[in-house]
């Protein structure tokens, strides 16, 4: 008897089972999927969305839910290739560049990351907001940027950031990194120096975010605690010369008291000294820029302008093609041709220049 019962069990379990099919069509996973998702039954979304895209794999949706739902459970690798294919299916998905860009620098996978990051900036117009995950995206971009040395690139996004993200610890930290012209990952600051950096930090931060009184009481407070720390004064500088310019010079001469191979410095008190018609002064402290950094695009770029404020237009026009050479893409230094020909009567050159401004300008039209 107790052995009928329990076949009559078994039986009964089967049925049901019979009766509950597992979903077989893609319609089905795709809407089961879904609904675990929105419910978030994380696992169980995942599983049926892996289901899914076997029998569809040109479902973008699909590879995007399963990238979404591995980053959120930390499982970057699965993250990136899921992210992978969907921006094949889809180029001009701005979000999914950007969480691939996350999920590869989260693998340390930096260089694909910064071009993955960038291209999702770039996919979105100034003008519009980006949304959370875009705004986290340019960030990791800028900290990118930073340890590349390219650091008024990466205070330029960041400032984009800030406006938009307001108070977050973590990115005010990172902001005090290019700032102070630091080439590190923000994991890569040494304990005796974070307090440095985060007063940088915060004082960049409250430049984008908060009145400028309480930013300049920053800056005094970071000049005033490290007046020795390697380009506190230059970021204050730079801080002076767009606000009261008559009192930058200073800095700048300080920071090379401090630093004195500072080729920032240099190429700062070049302009200053352009706009205040000391040509001789703005001259040496130039040529002085590019000897110590022939690469430098800055320090050939303050040559031209000190070159073309003298008159020598041929001077100045080798000093724009050295930094076009180093900067191929970049559309101002175009600009900045198209004005030398215009000025040495080379039609031609001039006109070849422009194009390829308009092309650049075209291309980069969201950069940074």
């Amino acid at each position: 008897m107790k052995l009928r019962f329990v076949f009559l069990l078994l039986l009964g379990t089967a049925a049901a089972a019979a009766g509950q099919t597992a979903p077989q069509t893609f319609e089905e996973l795709s809407t089961m999927a879904r609904q675990a998702y929105e419910a978030n039954h994380s696992e169980e979304a995942a599983e049926l969305y892996a289901r899914a895209v076997k029998l569809r794999p040109d479902w973008a949706e699909g590879w995007w839910a399963i990238g979404m739902i591995a980053y959120v459970r930390d499982r970057y690798p699965e993250c990136r290739d899921a992210l992978t294919r969907m921006v094949e299916l889809d180029s001009s998905a701005a979000p999914g560049w950007a969480l691939l860009g996350l999920c590869e620098f989260r693998t340390k996978q930096y260089d694909s990351a910064f071009q993955h990051l960038k291209k999702a900036h770039m996919l979105v117009p100034v003008t519009e907001p980006g949304g959370p995950l875009l705004d986290m995206a340019d960030y990791h971009l800028a900290m990118l940027l930073t340890e590349q040395g390219a650091f008024e690139v990466a205070q330029e996004v960041l400032m984009r950031v800030a406006r938009k993200v307001h108070d977050n610890l973590e990115m005010m930290f990172a902001a005090g990194l290019p700032a102070l012209r630091m080439a590190i990952l923000p994991s890569d600051v040494p304990a005796n120096q974070h307090d440095v950096v985060r007063m940088a930090g915060k004082a960049f931060w409250d430049l984008a975010t908060r009145p400028p009184e309480e930013a300049e009481a920053d800056l005094k407070a970071l000049v005033s605690k490290y007046p020795k720390f390697p380009n506190v004064h230059y970021f204050y500088g730079t801080y002076l010369a767009a606000r009261h310019p008559e009192q930058c010079v200073l800095e700048f001469q300080q920071e090379l008291s401090i630093t004195p191979d500072s080729v920032p410095a240099r190429v700062q008190l070049t302009l200053q000294y352009v706009l205040g018609g000391k040509l001789d002064e703005a001259l040496q402290f130039a040529r002085e820029a590019v000897a110590l950094s022939p690469d430098s695009v800055g320090a050939q770029l303050a040559l031209a302008k000190t070159l073309r404020t003298q008159g020598n237009n041929l001077g100045a026009l080798a000093a724009y093609q050295a930094a076009a050479r180093l900067d191929p893409v970049s559309p101002a230094i175009r600009l900045y041709l198209v004005n030398a020909y215009r000025a040495l009567d080379r039609l031609e050159d001039m006109r070849r220049e422009k194009a390829e401004y308009d092309r650049l300008q075209k291309e980069q039209a969201n950069w940074p």
